[in-house]
């Protein structure tokens, strides 16, 4: 008996030890519900800032992501917690870094108040000069400005 327990007790810590994370669902072009093990969490990924969801381009941004991830094996490593309680950190899907995806695809602003991978500007300039994503707006609103301006109302709709 003492086996048989012995035996189930290290193969389940075996195949815990290897559990990967598991994206459960993208909320925004910036933020995602992540489940490792039993325990989920939202995740607020680093050095972007996408478009809100009722904001232009918000919807097309969150499907960007998803269309990155969803399928996709994960990781994520995590960076601490924001004034809001999510965790931050930085995602990968497959072998692609999320935030810099959707700066490439012109979904995302790089967030040079946060963030210091310059690299990131360097391909946001490059998706405004192709005119891609969001940067087909000739004076698109950035999204800490749009919730400055709607915030209250925009939380109270959800």
């Amino acid at each position: 008996m003492n086996q048989a327990w012995l035996l189930c007790s290290l193969l389940a810590y075996h195949a815990n030890s290897h559990a990967q994370p598991v994206l459960e669902k993208v909320l925004d072009g910036d933020t995602v519900i992540i489940r490792e093990e039993a325990q989920s969490y939202h995740l607020r990924l680093l050095d972007i800032d996408a478009p809100e969801l009722h904001q232009a381009f918000g919807k097309q941004s969150r499907r960007s992501l998803a269309q990155l991830c969803m399928n996709a094996p994960i990781s994520v490593q995590l960076q601490g917690q924001d004034i809001y309680g999510r965790t931050l950190g930085h995602l990968s899907c497959g072998k692609q870094d999320a935030s810099q995806s959707q700066i490439a695809l012109g979904m995302a602003w790089f967030n040079q108040r946060y963030s210091r991978r310059y690299e990131l500007q360097v391909l946001q300039k490059q998706a405004q000069q192709q005119a891609l994503g969001l940067w087909q707006q000739s004076n698109p609103l950035p999204p800490w400005q749009w919730r400055k301006l709607y915030g209250r109302h925009y939380h109270h709709q959800e």
